[in-house]
């Protein structure tokens, strides 16, 4: 049994094992900043070729990092960020860009993908998880004739913003 009030060298730490980059972007956010901000006019296209051209830069600094393998990872709108980057890695592979990369896949987590998808499955997925009751499905998807995304039914809308509002109440108690 361990004492709780005794610090315990770890053999094995994770970094012995791994390394971690943890890049912002697109410029402006989170902790990246810009002395131009002309530079904070952005989009997917010029996200993923920005990281494409950090990602060279850095491995030109740290060498000794190309061998090990490289994983993409993000969360939310890193659902169009992170593949767009594995495109440009892919293909700067392909055509013979330096460094060469030791590419192996990427992970993304809760990705936004497709605005009509994931406005779609934003009611089925509150149900399944038993966020919303039977009755307040029926009545959405009776309000909104069975499509959550891009609707123009005021009823439909009533509902939905309704749900938001339960959604981000249920986040705010457990997310914080």
């Amino acid at each position: 049994m361990v004492d709780q009030d005794v610090l315990v060298l770890m053999v094995l730490y994770m970094n012995m094992v791994s390394n971690i980059i943890y890049l912002d972007s697109p410029v402006g956010v989170g902790f990246s900043y810009s002395k131009n901000t002309s530079q904070y006019e952005t989009g997917d296209e010029k996200t993923a070729t920005d990281s494409h051209t950090f990602l060279l830069k850095w491995f030109e600094l740290y060498p000794e990092f190309l061998a090990n393998p490289l994983y993409l990872a993000g969360e939310s709108y890193a659902g169009v960020y992170v593949p767009t980057l594995a495109h440009k890695v892919v293909q700067g592979i392909e055509v013979g860009i330096k460094p060469k990369r030791n590419f192996k896949g990427y992970l993304i987590v809760n990705p936004v993908a497709d605005e009509q998808f994931d406005g779609n499955a934003l009611v089925p997925f509150a149900h399944g998880m038993g966020l919303i009751s039977d009755q307040i499905l029926e009545n959405i998807t009776k309000a909104c004739n069975g499509t959550f995304y891009a609707t123009n039914s005021s009823d439909c809308n009533h509902w939905l913003s309704n749900l938001n509002d339960v959604l981000h109440l249920w986040c705010v108690m457990l997310c914080s």
